[in-house]
Order: structure tokens, then sequence, then C-alpha cells
């Protein structure tokens, strides 16, 4: 019996990032098409929108290195800047890290920077939580530009994708894992990316914390809520052993 826990090390995950570590199932082949379909765009513009941690970021990565663009984040979105950035010729704004796209203060730069990119032949990606539509956009003519431009989302994650998403976090943190411990969780967790992340770094940490391999007893237990249930999970681990 383990009676003394590992010190665990708050260390940075490396996520890949590559077009080969995109998982593309029905739940995110629409948001993928429409980025392969660039530079064949029917607008200067494409919004893409979807659940926290579904792939969002990742997709903006990939289309700025297609389009030899700049992925910027809303805080670098001012009227000064948008003379330089139209000049870049294809540029990613990605709202992920706010809860909406409506708190995006900075609404004449932007649209500033689409009709300098409108005018030049450039292109311009965005990347939120939710659709345009439901932005509290207080610039006609901004807003009609965004609606009038093709907007795609990505849904929750199907089955297939929710098992692959999971399978590829524990490998990002060089952690292998048997595909009963993936179903296990899968049956298990809300049907969200930001869901299935959760479950892995709790059960990772469980498993440095108490030196023991990553196994569904473990996941029964890094995913018990009641004290009473994670002691019993945990004499099973120990009684196996």
């Amino acid at each position: 019996m383990n009676s003394h826990p590992q010190l665990t090390l708050d260390l940075s995950v490396r996520r890949a990032q590559g077009r080969a570590d995109f998982l593309v199932t029905d739940s995110n082949s629409d948001a993928v098409a429409w980025l392969d379909r660039w530079p064949d765009w029917p607008s200067p513009v494409l919004s893409l929108y979807g659940p926290e941690s579904c792939g969002k970021t990742h997709l903006a990565h990939l289309w700025c290195d297609a389009a030899q663009g700049r992925l910027i984040g809303p805080d670098d979105l001012c009227r000064d800047a948008v003379p330089e950035l139209a000049a870049q010729g294809a540029i990613a704004i990605d709202f992920s890290d706010l809860s909406m796209a409506d708190a995006f203060d900075a609404y004449e730069a932007l649209l500033h920077l689409y009709n300098l990119l409108a005018e030049q032949g450039g292109y311009l990606l965005l990347a939120a939580r939710r659709p345009p539509k439901q932005w509290a956009i207080a610039l006609p003519d901004l807003r009609s530009r965004l609606l009038a431009a093709p907007s795609v989302g990505i849904q929750a994650p199907d089955d297939q994708l929710l098992l692959a998403v999971m399978a590829k976090m524990f490998a990002d943190r060089q952690v292998r894992v048997n595909q009963d411990v993936l179903t296990y969780l899968a049956a298990r967790i809300e049907r969200s990316f930001l869901a299935a992340e959760a479950a892995v770094v709790q059960l990772d940490q469980a498993s440095l914390s108490g030196n023991r391999p990553i196994t569904v007893p473990l996941a029964r237990a890094a995913l018990a809520t009641d004290p009473a249930d994670v002691k019993d999970v945990e004499d099973g681990i120990d009684a196996q052993e």
C-alpha cells in the first residue's frame, strides 16, 4: 500500500498543433471543409464558433499557417494597429478566451480592418464561442457585413471524437492509456471538450500522486465525488496491488 502520495508538479503541457493532430469527425467536418476551401470564400470573412476547447484555436493556427497569416487576440486590435494588420493579408482573431464575443469593444477597429482587408483582397477569420448573430454589435455596418458572411459551427463531440480527443490529451501529457479507460471516462463525463480535458487532468494527477498506473479502478476513484466512495475505491485498488 502506498501511504505517501507522490508530489505532483504543475508542469506545462505541450499540445500538438499540426494538421495531423486535428481529429476530424462529423461534429467538426463542416468547419474543416470551410477552412480547406480557402481562399475560395464567398466573403473576405469567415466566422468559426463552438464551445470552449472544441478546437477553434487549433484550426485558426492551421489556417494561419496555410494563409501565411497572423493570429491575434482582441487586445491586439486597435485602430492604430489596423494598417499593419491588414498589410499581413490574412488575420485570425481568437475570441475563445472570452465568455462572449460581445465583451470585445473594439468594433470600430474591427470594421476598419474588415474594410481594408476587403479592399486589398485579404481575409479575416473570427473564432468565438457564439456566432455573430448573437453578438451585441453596436455598429450597423459591421453587423451587416458579419451576418452576410458565412458562419460555421463546431458541434459537441460525438463518441468517436470524444474518445480520440481524450487519447490525444493523454498523449500530449506523454501518457498512454488503454481503450477501456477511455470508454469508461466517455460514458461518465459531460459530453464536452472541457469536461474531457478536466477528466484527463484529474486522472493524470491521481496517477502521479499515487504512483499508480492509469486503470479503470483509478478512473473510478478520480471521478468519485463522495469521499467515502473514493476511500472504498482506493482500498479496492490497494487490495489488488
